[in-house]
């Protein structure tokens, strides 16, 4: 790979498809992204329409490309990752059966519900080490089963977001070991359990699933017809994983047993990197295959992050942005200022940011599980509810670290909250350990590009594409006096918690009452 050559990444997530190259060191030569709308056609459901995310990921290319041939720049090989768990579904002609279901929607919950009780999800949990929730793939078919069994007719192929895509760029019918992960790969063999199929009565569905490869192994040539419309290079290799949450991992340089990475972005995602795969604690998390050889992830994905604060600032931070405009200041750097002005336990109010439809999913699965702030009193004021919320993301994050295996010393911080200060010392402060953040901004991508990287040779292996591209941009360590504050407060807000959960199911049962 010479100083002209790239790569590109393309990271197609819940709400923003982004397309970004990298030149070998990791740095970001451009990007282009845009939007992709979610759809909800009934209160608990969130969808992708699969043809809309193929022409958002088009889109992004297309511009990218052109931005590299302008510049000179030759293009090695493009990498995909996308959000992992949910449903995408296609035909005998390769056509979208159905919306993608996404791992948000929270349709499932009462198979969830079921499959715990019957003991269905522990018995898998044996095998693949991964507890069952809303967004899970077999939970998800056993509801297409029960409500739309004429979708699992149509369908051919039962992909995820990403194999759908690597499928339209090459035409081949596959999927990694990031995706297939969860929930249907035993961890010892990293292939397709058959007696995983039995255990969630879809074993008739095993056909309809695609061959599992290796992530490095996963890649395939451009197609003459989509080089074309892109600007691309007709057959130009195509990688095809990890995963999102894998892919940031990669991208952070997350790859060594012990090392951890965290990720708040629409979700809370938190994982520890371990050189064989540990089942423990058990029915907590998902253990996952690394996109790296040799390498599993432990992982325990709070269903929301960012979106905590977006709902905040939609719903009670109303005039914040105008305040920020008048001061000439970026919101977030606003918001920022007013959350130091709070003392860090924001005198007692405590949140829970379980805002999704989907309930929570780690480090419990609670698919009724609704957000809420306690210990209010009259002299409470937003800012107040406004620093509760960047804690509440940071106790969800220790309440997912107190339940892995491994105890990491340190963390590798990435996605939108990783760009507020604030944000990462309450997390280094909640989590009483330092708090890395890479340089860059675009990890999800970059895993994708360096493990197609990998793939051509433009790196020895994983280990050369991170010594080569990932460098840490800035440090936050612990303030201990707060560190014992929020790990006092951290026992009142699980505490809290485990006690509403009946709470959380009656709650449930009185809205879905029909007049």
């Amino acid at each position: 790979m010479n100083d002209r050559n790239c790569l590109i990444g393309v990271d197609a997530g819940t709400s923003v498809v982004k397309a970004v190259a990298f030149d070998r060191h990791g740095n970001e030569i451009c990007v282009h992204e845009a939007p992709m709308p979610l759809r909800r056609p009934e209160p608990l459901w969130i969808e992708q329409d699969m043809t809309e995310l193929w022409e958002m990921v088009t889109l992004c290319l297309r511009q990218v490309a052109v931005r590299l041939r302008e510049s000179g720049w030759e293009v090695e090989g493009l990498g995909i990752t996308s959000t992992g768990d949910g449903t995408w579904i296609i035909d005998a002609e390769g056509k979208p059966v159905r919306g993608g279901i996404l791992w948000c929607d929270g349709r499932s919950g009462k198979v969830v519900e079921r499959l715990h009780a019957q003991g269905v999800a522990e018995q898998a949990f044996d095998i693949c080490g991964t507890s069952v929730f809303t967004g899970s793939q077999a939970a998800q078919l056993i509801w297409l089963r029960e409500n739309e069994p004429e979708s699992l007719k149509r369908g051919h192929v039962i992909f995820h977001a990403k194999d759908w895509l690597f499928y339209k760029l090459t035409g081949l019918i596959t999927s990694d070991e990031t995706d297939e992960s969860l929930t249907m790969l035993s961890m010892a063999s990293r292939q397709y359990d058959r007696q995983l199929f039995k255990i969630f009565g879809i074993e008739d569905l095993y056909p309809k699933f695609p061959p599992v490869k290796p992530t490095v192994d996963n890649v395939g040539p451009l197609l003459a017809d989509v080089a074309r419309d892109l600007g691309l290079s007709k057959g130009l290799p195509v990688g095809s994983g990890p995963m999102d949450v894998a892919a940031c991992a990669l991208g952070t340089g997350a790859i060594e047993h012990g090392q951890a990475s965290s990720i708040l972005g629409t979700a809370g995602i938190h994982e520890v990197i371990m050189d064989k795969p540990i089942l423990e604690p058990r029915m907590v998390g998902m253990t996952l295959c690394h996109g790296v050889n040799g390498r599993w992830m432990r992982m325990l994905a709070a269903m929301t992050a960012t979106p905590n604060l977006d709902w905040f600032l939609k719903e009670l931070g109303t005039g914040y942005g105008l305040e920020a405009r008048e001061a000439g200041e970026d919101v977030y750097e606003h918001l920022g200022k007013l959350v130091e002005s709070v003392p860090a336990g924001a005198e007692g109010v405590i949140f829970h940011p379980y805002l999704f439809p989907g309930g929570e999913r780690g480090p419990f699965v609670k698919p009724t599980a609704r957000a809420s702030f306690t210990g209010l009193n009259l002299n409470h004021t937003r800012q107040h509810l406004l620093r509760a919320v960047y804690e509440g993301v940071a106790f969800a994050t220790l309440d997912c670290y107190r339940h892995m295996p491994i105890d990491p010393k340190s963390v590798l911080l990435s996605g939108g909250g990783a760009s507020s200060a604030v944000w990462c010392q309450i997390l280094a402060d909640c989590l009483g350990k330092s708090v890395s953040v890479p340089e860059g901004s675009q990890f999800g991508a970059k895993g994708a590009a360096l493990n197609v990287g990998n793939a051509v040779g433009v790196y020895r292996d994983a280990q050369e594409a991170v010594a080569e591209s990932v460098r840490v941009a800035r440090t936050y360590e612990p303030d201990a006096s707060n560190t014992r504050l929020y790990h006092e407060l951290y026992e009142v807000y699980r505490l809290t918690a485990e006690r509403q959960m009946d709470l959380w199911d009656r709650r449930a049962e009185i809205i879905a009452r029909k007049p």
